[in-house]
């Protein structure tokens, strides 16, 4: 088993439903390829940025709701 829980492994359904009954601004996260890139944005919708890969935008995911020192 991983180190960490994700919500890739998720089926959508469950990630969705995840965000719906939690409440909180920082819900969910998302690091979606794009070309050569990783478009990653909140749903609190005051985070939104671009990585150079998936490690590295699950890193400033981490970094941005807080579950992450650095």
């Amino acid at each position: 088993m991983a180190d960490h829980e994700s919500a890739l492994d998720d089926a959508p359904s469950e990630f969705l439903a995840g965000i719906a009954n939690s409440g909180g601004r920082c819900d969910g996260q998302a690091v979606v390829p794009d070309g050569d890139h990783y478009l990653c944005w909140c749903s609190c919708g005051e985070w939104r940025i671009q990585a150079p890969d998936q490690a590295e935008g699950l890193r400033l995911a981490r970094l941005h709701t807080g579950s992450a020192t650095h």
